[in-house]
C-alpha cells in the first residue's frame, strides 16, 4: 500500500492506495446517478487503488490524448502532462479542497476543462484536478510532480 503526499510540506491528500498495473479504460457516462446524487460515469479506477497514466492528460481535452483525428482540423490534444496519478475521487474527498479561482461548472460537476481545480486542504498547493461531470471521466488526476507516492 502507498499514500500519496503533498510535495510542498508532505500532507497526505489520500486515504492508502494499493497501484494497479495499469489505467484502466474510462468507461463511457451512462448519466446515472452517483451516490452523491450527482449524475458521472462509474469511476476510472476502484475505491482504494491507483494508476498512472501514460498518456498527456489535462486541459483542454482532460481524460484523453486526443478527440478526433489528431492530424485533422478541430482536434483536441491534451496540454497535460504524462504520468498524472489517477485516484477513485472518493479517496481524496477528505483531503482536497476545490480551489476558488477556477470558476468552471458542468451541468453536474466540475468537469475538469479548466484543468487544476483541486487543492491540498493542509497547505492550499495546486495538486489535482477532479473531473465528475457527466460529460466525462470520474476521477481526481494528481499532478506527478505535486505528490511523492510513500510506501505505507
Amino acid at each position: 500500500m502507498n499514500v500519496l503526499t503533498c510535495a510542498v510540506r508532505g500532507i497526505r491528500p489520500t486515504e492508502p492506495l494499493r497501484l494497479l498495473p495499469e489505467l484502466p479504460p474510462r468507461p463511457e457516462s451512462g448519466g446515472r446517478k452517483g451516490p452523491d446524487r450527482s449524475r458521472h460515469a462509474p469511476p476510472t479506477v476502484p475505491r482504494g487503488a491507483y494508476a498512472v497514466d501514460p498518456e498527456p492528460c489535462g486541459a483542454p481535452n482532460p481524460g484523453n490524448a486526443c478527440l478526433g483525428n489528431p492530424d485533422g482540423p478541430g482536434s483536441l490534444v491534451s496540454a497535460g502532462p504524462r504520468g498524472t496519478l489517477v485516484t477513485h475521487p472518493e479517496d481524496t474527498r477528505a483531503y482536497l479542497s476545490g480551489d476558488p479561482t477556477v470558476m468552471e461548472f458542468g451541468c453536474c460537476r466540475p468537469p475538469g476543462r479548466e484543468g487544476l481545480n483541486e487543492l491540498c486542504a493542509g497547505c492550499g498547493a495546486v495538486v489535482a484536478t477532479l473531473y465528475a461531470d457527466c460529460s466525462g471521466a470520474y476521477e481526481t488526476d494528481f499532478l506527478p510532480d505535486a505528490v511523492r507516492v510513500t510506501a505505507v
